[in-house]
């Protein structure tokens, strides 16, 4: 973070890296804003990708009579299919302001629009039925932060 006064910019990144569904991940993001007066306009970029394709071999199907190993590889293939939804590609722009109504406490309104990669659920959770990975997700959220 570098903060001289007027304006400010900072940024951050991440990463993971487990032997689990959840692989190798990255996410960074950076962001910037000019202070004028109690308003504050800012800008961010974030993103987030796997860094590793998510699969398991599954069931071996050697030496499975024939009706069981088209049964296990059904499984496998439905197995690795779960596990490649899993995926979390998005980009992530958001665009917001900050006025400081009080000496205590400050109004905030931002918008962002996140960009889900193709066939990714990018890092939404708990989708509900018909639910497409991919495509875009908006979001405009109003807050106030104050201190007590």
């Amino acid at each position: 973070m570098y903060d001289p006064g007027r304006w400010f910019a900072m940024s951050e990144w991440g990463t993971t890296d487990s032997q689990s569904v959840l692989g190798k991940r990255t996410a960074w993001y950076a962001s910037g804003g000019y202070r004028i007066g109690k308003f504050t306009p800012y800008v961010t970029y974030a993103r987030t990708k796997s860094d590793s394709n998510t699969s398991d071999p599954g069931l071996t199907l050697s030496g499975l009579p024939p009706p069981l190993a088209g049964l296990a590889a059904g499984l496998n293939a439905g197995l690795n299919a779960s596990l490649g939804s899993l995926v979390p590609v998005q980009k992530t722009i958001s665009v917001g302001g900050r006025w400081d109504v009080a000496k205590n406490a400050a109004l905030k309104l931002q918008f962002d629009q996140t960009r889900l990669g193709a066939g990714s659920p990018g890092t939404l959770i708990n989708t509900q039925p018909g639910f497409q990975p991919g495509g875009r997700v908006n979001v405009f959220s109003a807050t106030i932060d104050f201190v007590f």
